[in-house]
């Protein structure tokens, strides 16, 4: 790994020297030597820790002395991250489109906006599609290239990224309704999925057609054939306020028995996680706070932007055909919520597996492989009966795998785990999971040429001695809006089995902190408003994982070695054993951090671009990432959401066949 240098411009040396001064600096000498020390010890460094220096961003307390909302002072980064390009999502020179465009329609953005004043702001999830290792070429049929998609509260914007040096935005699609928050896009890069999420407590029935929408709680699916054009062909209300996340996935192996429905190669199901309580009991007697399926019997054949209105509320038909929700006994006593689901397709298994983040109820792990004939609306049987797997810290059952004994926990006590009820000082509050798409040995994935693997990864996978080196890894991580503890740990789960998950590393932002009444705390923690608290997260195409932290930035850990450096008790790998013959767990190595502060080539891009600082609608502070998402060229797109998207590049991910140097100049 290379020197983790901090670059800062005057400013922010200055603010850190003044810190420093009036012994607010949050992070201790000691840690600051430990952490050099452990930068040092990482296998590629080349120098001595008397050359790294280790400048910490995290800085809990505001003062006369340090303004969250002082953009000049978070211009910091590790010296092995680069910034390649920024598009601060100005379409036309308006914020919002002109009102005469119909609002199920987008406008087209113009390339000479890109970068000038104002900005929208107000930017959240973001997610990216593509043929990204052909490098995003166009096919004579239209398919192929790479695509950004971003959800801004109430609007989204298509942006061309082919060229990660200078991305370009295509369209904004502006909606009536606001609290866009999540945005999901099929694979071939022809239809968005966008929720709306009202976060009230009034319950209403799941309508059959759109004339009993209410508006301001619904999917919308649009139509994105047309990148410049994207128009609205379906909407569907759910209840009781909108889901505040939703993956889905178009099956082409499930075949209905139905016959007007099985016409339809392909089928469309939607994964909602819904964290408000259903109006019907399931089989624990508890109200249902979870996980919605939903199918589309009449899904891409009639979204036809020409079809007519009588043909489009036809495909707007949605029926809830499953649900799913923890088991009040297997919480440790927690709170259930569901936050996040993620669809994914176990590299090993072949299950169509969601991974549900549950709270205190932890990751939940179920099988979604094989949907009924009938439908079960009310989630008492599918995918109810369908859990995999779990993880949390404490032990969920009374014996087996989740018992005191057993591997899938980290023998935590429900206290520890879930915290005081309402103080927030505990481990749990799971609100993301991250599976890879692929099996990780010591860095390496199959795709890889085998000349390239390490002795200990044999011949692959199927290897009779050395196949037990290729695991599959989950990262969690919880979300807090204050926690006197800590910042919210980054837990390496192995699902290489997905139900004999266990626990093998853990991360947290590092360093250390100076509390408000004086006293030194051995982390940083979260005095309010979500300020350091994990987000969401993403893999790359090795053992890298990136993970948003609000106002700390964007973090890049190695998760390689985590198999590779596990202590077992006897010497032996256990997996079969889990947590209790891990006798030390792996340590998850810092590569760097990035914290967005509008293009480095301006001075003062606050006022240059017009960042509205007021306009935002969380916490008010710059930089406050949302989301990100790897490209496997070695590109990482970020959603600041105040200022907009930026393309990073750490140093350890550069692809030799993907080259894109920033275009910009600076003085430096």
């Amino acid at each position: 790994m290379l020197n983790q240098k901090l670059t800062r411009d005057s400013n922010a040396a200055d603010q850190i020297l003044v810190y420093a001064m009036v012994g607010l600096v949050c992070v201790s000498f000691l840690s600051i030597g430990a952490y050099i020390m452990m930068l040092s010890d990482d296998k590629d460094s080349s120098s001595s820790s008397d050359d790294d220096e280790w400048i910490d961003p995290v800085v809990e307390i505001e003062d006369e002395q340090h303004s969250h909302t002082d953009l000049l002072a978070h211009r910091l980064q590790t010296d092995n991250m680069l910034l390649i390009d920024y598009h601060n999502l100005n379409c036309d020179g308006n914020v919002a489109p002109p009102a005469e465009l119909d609002n199920v329609a987008g406008r087209p953005c113009y390339p000479e906006y890109k970068n000038v004043g104002p900005t929208p702001g107000d930017s959240s999830e973001i997610a990216i599609e593509g043929n990204f290792m052909e490098d995003c070429v166009i096919h004579p049929d239209g398919t192929g290239g790479c695509y950004a998609y971003v959800s801004s509260y109430n609007q989204f914007e298509i942006l061309d990224i082919s060229k990660p040096n200078n991305i370009t935005l295509l369209s904004t699609y502006y909606a009536e309704v606001g609290r866009m928050i999540d945005i999901k896009v099929t694979p071939d890069n022809n239809w968005v999925l966008v929720n709306h999420e009202l976060t009230n407590s009034d319950l209403d029935p799941i309508p059959q057609d759109d004339d009993a929408n209410s508006g301001a709680n619904r999917l919308d699916v649009i139509s994105v054939v047309n990148k410049n054009e994207p128009i609205k062909v379906a909407e569907w209300n759910n209840p009781p306020a909108g889901f505040h996340n939703q993956d889905m996935h178009v099956d082409c192996d499930w075949e209905p028995a139905n016959p007007l429905w099985s016409i339809e190669e392909c089928h469309l199901f939607l994964y909602g996680a819904d964290p408000y309580p259903e109006m019907v009991e399931g089989d624990s007697g508890t109200f249902y706070k979870g996980t919605q399926i939903f199918y589309v019997p009449l899904g891409f054949e009639s979204w036809n932007p020409m079809s007519t209105d009588e043909q489009q509320n036809d495909s707007r038909q949605i029926l809830r055909w499953g649900g799913y929700s923890p088991e009040p006994e297997t919480t440790c006593g927690g709170s259930i919520f569901n936050h996040d689901n993620v669809f994914h397709i176990h590299p090993i298994t072949g299950q169509k597996l969601l991974y549900i983040s549950y709270w205190d109820a932890g990751l939940r792990i179920v099988d979604v492989s094989n949907p009924p004939e009938v439908p079960d609306p009310e989630g008492i049987s599918w995918p109810q009966d369908n859990e995999v797997g779990r993880w949390l810290g404490c032990p969920s059952a009374s014996d087996g795998w989740y018992g005191p004994d057993g591997g899938g926990h980290a023998n935590m006590t429900s206290e520890e785990w879930g915290g005081s009820s309402g103080a927030l000082n505990g481990n749990g509050w799971i609100h993301y999971a991250v599976p890879y798409d692929h099996l990780l040995c010591n860095g390496a994935k199959e795709t890889d040429p085998m000349e390239t693997w390490d002795a200990e990864c044999g011949t692959g996978p199927n290897d009779a001695e050395f196949g037990i080196n290729w695991r599959h890894l989950t990262l969690i991580a919880p979300e807090y809006g204050s926690n006197t503890n800590h910042t919210g740990y980054i837990w390496t789960i192995d699902t290489t089995d997905p139900a004999k998950p266990f626990l093998m590393s853990k991360w947290k932002l590092p360093g250390s902190s100076i509390l408000p009444d004086g006293t030194e705390h051995p982390h940083h923690y979260i005095p309010g408003g979500y300020i350091y608290s994990p987000h969401n997260g993403d893999t790359g195409t090795n053992g890298h994982v990136y993970w948003t932290h609000y106002h700390a930035g964007n973090w890049v850990t190695d998760h390689s070695d985590i198999w590779q450096d596990l202590e077992w008790v006897g010497g032996t790998p256990a997996p079969e054993i889990g947590y209790p013959a891990i006798a030390q767990m792996s340590e998850t190595k810092t590569m760097g951090y990035f914290l967005p502060s509008g293009p480095i080539w301006m001075d003062n891009p606050k006022e240059t671009l017009g960042y509205d600082m007021a306009d935002c609608w969380a916490s008010c502070m710059i930089p406050f990432d949302w989301g990100l998402q790897y490209d496997p060229r070695g590109y990482l797109f970020i959603s600041e959401m105040v200022s907009g998207v930026y393309v990073v590049q750490m140093d350890e991910d550069k692809n030799p066949n993907f080259v894109y140097p920033p275009l910009y100049a600076t003085d430096d």
